[in-house]
């Protein structure tokens, strides 16, 4: 799961926003106070538990001409872009009221957050992007972010000339991984 599933999960779940997020930052964990260490660990359980899902392996295993290697990272955004064009069946919240929500909890906890993530934060509360990651475009930005920051993001190329064809993939597995994901986070809370 990528940022708009963890949120969503911290808003459930009632932890920390930006400890949920946090997962896909460097942190020194030891250093965490303890609410952003709660989202920290749940962080770390989701993305196990996705990691090891059945859906997810179908998803990483579909031929993609050698790049099955990438296809998680992936499938990460692709997981929120499937969340956000499903979201009324995940929450009685409206998208935009729940999207403003999770940038305010963002921005009262920005001081607390490394840089990175910090930025990510003014970025957002700039210009709130999350309903973005629920359009082919958005999800086109956020692969092109991540092959911006990483030293192997040339690899992700292939995924976004093969959009359409990726989306499309992600959706049925969605629909099974994301209802088991939010039973196991029910029972961690």
């Amino acid at each position: 799961m990528n940022y708009f599933a963890h949120l969503h999960i911290a808003e459930r779940t009632q932890t920390s926003f930006a400890g949920n997020l946090l997962g896909d930052f460097s942190v020194q964990v030891d250093t965490l106070p303890d609410d952003l260490l709660e989202g920290w660990r749940l962080h770390q359980k989701v993305d196990v538990m996705v990691d090891e899902h059945e859906q997810s392996i179908l998803f990483r295993s579909t031929a993609r001409a050698g790049r099955r290697r990438f296809a998680g990272i992936v499938q990460d955004i692709v997981m929120d872009y499937w969340l956000i064009r499903y979201w009324s069946q995940f929450s009685d919240m409206s998208l935009a009221l729940f999207c403003q929500h999770a940038v305010t909890e963002l921005v009262a906890d920005a001081h607390r957050c490394p840089e990175r993530l910090q930025k990510m934060i003014r970025s957002l509360e700039q210009r709130n992007w999350l309903a973005d990651l629920g359009t082919q475009q958005g999800v086109e930005n956020a692969i092109r972010s991540i092959m911006r920051r990483w030293r192997h993001g040339q690899h992700l190329q292939p995924f976004i000339e093969e959009l359409p064809e990726v989306l499309a993939q992600g959706e049925a597995p969605f629909l099974y991984l994301y209802p088991d994901l939010l039973a196991f986070v029910d029972q961690q809370a």
